[in-house]
């Protein structure tokens, strides 16, 4: 089966900033109405140092932690971590087994005084944000997803967990602190769908199972937010899914768009 794909929008998409990501190749799996997408998402660059962070709160815990920066996490490789790639798209399909297969909690723990993990993702009505403090000390957890109920949680030393439900999906990823330890950060997106990847720190991103035809996506990452760049307008594409993996190959970023 041949892969056909919006090439104009997809190519203005990658032009200039891609490095083999041309356009996106499909490995068939047969017919079927859902694909999947892949990529690599790359710093263009020596890996900047990791600045220590900080701690001025609850010394005698924290204080024995290495904490660092994670705003901009970089692979040994070059791989680019914590970005956020899904689908903006409304009304997406979903597929059944996504549906059947999804757990009913996703965790973020207070562990050795920074939350854990990261990033991560909700879908809205399928599970609930799992909070829990694994640390001696008291901690608290706050947030304020947009049109949503804000969060500002007391988190007792080993205390109870707490699951929140979140009631709306949102566009961007949504700034989670702790208003005791100001280093403390986290992101997390709530979606009306399942179709997010956060990359790993080899840069890799797998979207399963989504449904065929045109869909738009949107790559966000903390440091510059959307991941703007004269191609990617707003950090957005658009690109026609066909059954198999579709697979954008490596892009490589500049580090110029993550500078503070």
């Amino acid at each position: 089966m041949s892969f056909r794909v919006n090439r104009r929008r997809f190519m203005a998409a990658s032009a200039g900033l891609a490095t083999g990501a041309a356009a996106a190749r499909v490995v068939p799996a047969g017919t079927g109405q859902w694909g999947d997408l892949t990529g690599r998402l790359v710093y263009e660059g020596a890996a900047p140092e990791r600045k220590k962070l900080k701690v001025d709160k609850d010394v005698d815990c924290c204080g024995k932690y290495d904490i660092r920066d994670e705003s901009l996490m970089v692979g040994p490789e070059g791989g680019l971590a914590n970005v956020y790639v899904y689908v903006r798209s409304r009304r997406v399909k979903i597929c059944p087994e996504l549906e059947e297969a999804v757990g009913d909690k996703v965790l973020l723990d207070n562990r050795d005084c920074i939350f854990k993990p990261h990033c991560m993702t909700v879908w809205i009505t399928k599970q609930v944000y799992h909070i829990v403090n694994s640390d001696p000390i008291a901690q608290n957890v706050a947030f304020s997803p947009l049109g949503d109920v804000p969060a500002n949680i007391i988190m007792p030393p080993k205390g109870d967990p707490v699951d929140w439900k979140f009631r709306r999906s949102q566009s961007i990823p949504v700034l989670v602190k702790c208003n005791y330890h100001p280093w403390e950060s986290a992101y997390v997106l709530p979606k009306d769908h399942p179709y997010v990847a956060i990359t790993d720190m080899d840069g890799v991103f797998r979207i399963p199972r989504l449904p065929t035809g045109e869909l738009e996506f949107q790559v966000w990452q903390e440091r510059t937010g959307y991941v703007d760049t004269p191609q990617w307008r707003r950090g957005r594409f658009k690109l026609t899914i066909q059954p198999g993996t579709n697979d954008l190959g490596t892009i490589k970023l500049p580090p110029a768009l993550f500078a503070r």
